[in-house]
């Protein structure tokens, strides 16, 4: 926890400056020790009851639905993540960031290194056995998109379904 935590918070330093009252200030930086706190805590039996009632927490003080059971890599950042829902069968890899009002709906999403979830954005995994929907590396999914199909490494993607409008080199 602590490692990923630490990473985190750097993440945050990075977006919002050095000082320790941006800690207080930004609902971002307590909705992420929030849900790493809960992911600690479910991984010991007895304390699952806690986990969850931090998750409620999250949900009543940031309007951030993210439960103990998803996995999140080092460098998980929330910005202004109000409206934010997540499945918890969900895998995120390192360094996503996340904006407002997204959703990831259904089974088995798997999103990749070094993306970018823009506002207000949708990925709904309509998999159920056959693996979930998986976002790749290096992905920008713009704001407002509808993902609902697999999404190459290092593209941007927008629209409503989701298309490939760029390829990053």
């Amino acid at each position: 926890m602590f490692i990923n935590l630490t990473e985190d918070l750097k993440k945050f330093k990075r977006h919002h400056g050095d000082s320790y009252i941006s800690y207080f200030y930004y609902p971002m930086a307590s909705a992420i020790i929030i849900f790493r706190l809960s992911q600690t805590l479910k991984r010991y039996k007895l304390t699952t009851p806690l986990a969850y009632f931090l998750v409620r927490l999250n949900d009543f003080l940031h309007g951030v639905w993210i439960g103990p059971n998803v996995k999140a890599g080092p460098g998980f950042f929330l910005a202004h993540a109000r409206g934010l829902v997540v499945n918890p069968e969900t895998k995120f890899g390192n360094n996503v960031t996340i904006l407002q009002g997204v959703t990831l709906g259904g089974p088995g999403i798997i999103v990749g290194n070094n993306v970018t979830i823009s506002a207000n954005a949708t990925i709904i995994s309509r998999r159920h056995k056959a693996g979930g929907l998986r976002i790749g590396n290096n992905v920008v999914i713009g704001a407002g998109a509808v993902v609902i199909n697999d999404v190459a490494d290092d593209c941007v993607v927008a629209g409503n379904p989701a298309k490939v409008i760029r390829r990053k080199p």
